[in-house]
């Protein structure tokens, strides 16, 4: 069996059970023929990038599941057919589409690290009245101070 990725926009004039029921008829097709739904997010009410049926937005789903090539044809042949959903697309995915993003990480270090290693220095933080830098005079290009 191999890792797919659905994504379907559905109608934005259905009310929530009859999204849930959407979400709950392609996923028991899935199950239904061999398949296994590995992960299932609804992103709910978005805008469009473009108008689609005469649509502004849509209500994004996405679903992760197992399955043969033979289950990623059916379901393509039933959603062409749906007059709930605007748009939708089947892919093949890869292990790591399962795994929980990683946070994102600010390049350097944190803030908290800069404070740790002071005091773990033995170094005092300075207090907002010291000077940063020596104050003295910087030379110009001719050597000659400003």
């Amino acid at each position: 069996m191999r890792l797919y990725e659905l994504m379907f926009i559905t109608r934005p004039d259905l009310d929530e059970e009859k999204v849930s029921s959407v979400i709950g008829k392609y996923q028991d097709i899935i199950t239904s023929t061999g398949g296994q739904v590995k992960k299932q997010d609804k992103w709910g009410k978005r805008r469009l990038a473009y108008e689609i049926d005469g649509q502004r937005e849509g209500v994004y789903v996405l679903i992760t599941f197992e399955g043969e090539p033979a289950l990623t044809r059916e379901l393509d042949r039933l959603m062409k057919i749906d007059a709930d959903l605007l748009r939708h697309m089947i892919v093949r995915a890869s292990p790591s589409s399962l795994e929980p993003p990683k946070p994102r990480v600010r390049r350097g270090r944190p803030a908290e690290a800069f404070g740790a290693t002071e005091r773990e220095e033995g170094h005092e933080p300075r207090e907002s009245g010291e000077p940063i830098a020596d104050e003295s005079p910087v030379p110009t290009p001719e050597g000659q101070q400003s």
